[in-house]
């Protein structure tokens, strides 16, 4: 157990329960725009559709990429709970097997 590791404080259920409410970005919820949708002739509707078109692509890709963030804090948030859990059992059974040695003197 590294020194910096002996200074944190950590709850492990706190992580868990903040890992149960990363959800899963539903990227498919953000459709292509419908081609065409100015078909009476609105006066600019090109520069409006280009512009919908692209800002629905940079939202689409800004989702993917968050939801790729979520899934990897998600698994650091878990890791992390693990990792105090396991220091916790090695710590604690460094404690007991030092008042054995301790009684038994």
């Amino acid at each position: 157990m590294c020194e910096s590791r002996q200074e944190m404080h950590g709850d492990p259920e706190a992580m868990r329960r903040f890992v149960e409410q990363l959800v899963d970005l539903d990227t498919a919820a953000v459709l292509e725009p419908p081609g065409a949708p100015c078909p009476g002739g609105m006066q600019a509707c090109a520069r409006f559709t280009a512009a919908d078109v692209a800002s629905t692509r940079a939202l689409a890709s800004f989702l993917a990429e968050t939801g790729a963030a979520i899934a990897a804090l998600r698994a650091a948030a878990a890791e992390a709970a693990e990792d105090y859990l396991t220091t916790d059992r090695v710590g604690a059974h460094a404690v007991v097997g030092a008042v054995f040695v301790v009684v038994e003197d």
